[in-house]
């Protein structure tokens, strides 16, 4: 292989390779060219300090990408312990969350509606939300897949100037809109059912299985209205 130890994806007509040195490339599968190559993902924007920025990514846990995953538009990349969205049409990083999770992050899969789940060596799940840059308000009500749980929660760090200028060479923005608790070691990887939830499984020896709330709730609400109909219930109060 060119880049050495990739995760790989298939698109239509591309192919999507990521190496332990932090390096993306696309590739034409008609004629195995290079179509694109991102190599800076934990400096995707001008940095005021970059001396600082090179220091602290000096480890390879660091820039090392773990997981891919896409959609028509975008690749969804977990770099180090942040998360990064990188358009194939512009041929750049539009989101990112630097610091996603305390650890790196193993495994990350797309839901509908912009959202998508990782998760960690932290023993963390989260749950983002791709949003564009003027659609965010002050202070984003928490929303989404698990806000139901109580779970969901505003991502509020503290910004600074650095953050400013990623904010600015950014279009999109990677909110937090969810933190699903339950594992005390690290989360290996999950599976994602649409009709179903999800299942996490973890070094602490435990699988749990996440259900949709909201989800729930209407399905039991619907089976009830249903028993009801069947035994004439409904229209006793006629």
């Amino acid at each position: 292989m060119i880049n050495k130890e990739t995760y790989e994806l298939c698109l239509d007509v591309s192919f999507v390779s990521g190496s332990h040195v932090g390096e993306l490339i696309v590739w034409d599968t008609l004629g195995w060219t290079v179509q694109a190559c991102e190599r800076n993902f934990w400096d995707p924007s001008p940095q005021l300090d970059a001396q600082r920025e090179i220091k602290l990514c000096q480890k390879p846990n660091d820039v090392s990408i773990r997981h891919l995953t896409w959609d028509e538009e975008n690749v969804f990349v977990a770099v180090g312990r942040g998360l990064y969205v990188y358009n194939l049409q512009m041929k750049r990083v539009i989101a990112c969350q630097k610091t996603a999770h305390d650890s790196s992050v193993l495994h990350v899969v797309r839901l509908p509606n912009r959202q998508l789940i990782s998760c960690s060596e932290d023993g963390s799940v989260r749950v983002w939300e791709l949003r564009e840059r003027q659609q965010l308000s002050v202070e984003p009500a928490p929303a989404g897949f698990f806000n139901m749980w109580g779970f969901g929660r505003v991502n509020k760090q503290a910004s600074h100037p650095v953050k400013k200028q990623q904010e600015n060479a950014t279009s999109c923005s990677l909110e937090l809109i969810g933190d699903l608790i339950g594992h005390s070691s690290s989360v290996e990887m999950f599976l994602y059912f649409e009709d179903h939830g999800l299942v996490t499984c973890s070094a602490d020896h435990l699988i749990i299985l996440w259900k949709n709330g909201e989800r729930e709730s209407g399905l039991r609400s619907l089976k009830l209205f249903q028993k009801l109909e069947e035994n004439g219930d409904l229209y006793l109060s006629v």
